[in-house]
């Protein structure tokens, strides 16, 4: 993984490139997406665990991402710390529609991305609680009938 420089960073260089990458995100485009990591970056997902290097990246966001269209990650709050050039936010997990009552089927979660300079991230921690989600998956799916909210992996 690369290492941050020690130092200042711009807080709008920050910024931008946390634009850029949440304009891929919202669009779902994760080769974009993909394209904003360095050669030997890494990339924690709570669910799928470490992808090391672009190439595995690039995986682990097409095929993870795969079928939840409908998912949503509203963001609640964001963070740039310029003597590290971190980003951190916290979000929320989504999934679509909402319960009977009117409320969400979330979870929440945060991000810890590591800003490497040239508009690209070195790395990005994605962490949110694995059973809480599988909570909410399981209610969504009674509530639903048994559809699951995303594609069956056994088809």
């Amino acid at each position: 993984m690369t290492t941050t420089r020690t130092g200042h960073w711009d807080e709008a260089e920050l910024r931008d490139c946390y634009a850029r990458h949440r304009a891929l995100h919202e669009a779902g485009d994760w080769e974009g997406l993909g394209d904003l990591f360095t050669e030997d970056a890494s990339y924690l997902d709570s669910v799928h665990g470490w992808s090391h290097g672009l190439p595995a990246i690039r995986t682990f966001l097409r095929e993870s991402m795969q079928g939840l269209d409908d998912w949503s990650f509203p963001i609640h709050s964001v963070a740039f710390d310029t003597s590290t050039g971190r980003i951190l936010n916290h979000w929320s997990n989504r999934l679509p529609g909402s319960r009977p009552d009117g409320s969400f089927y979330d979870v929440p979660g945060a991000s810890v991305l590591t800003y490497a300079g040239g508009g690209r991230l070195s790395c990005q921690m994605d962490l949110f609680d694995t059973k809480w989600m599988q909570r909410e998956i399981r209610q969504w799916i009674t509530d639903h009938d048994g559809a699951l909210p995303y594609p069956d992996p056994n088809a």
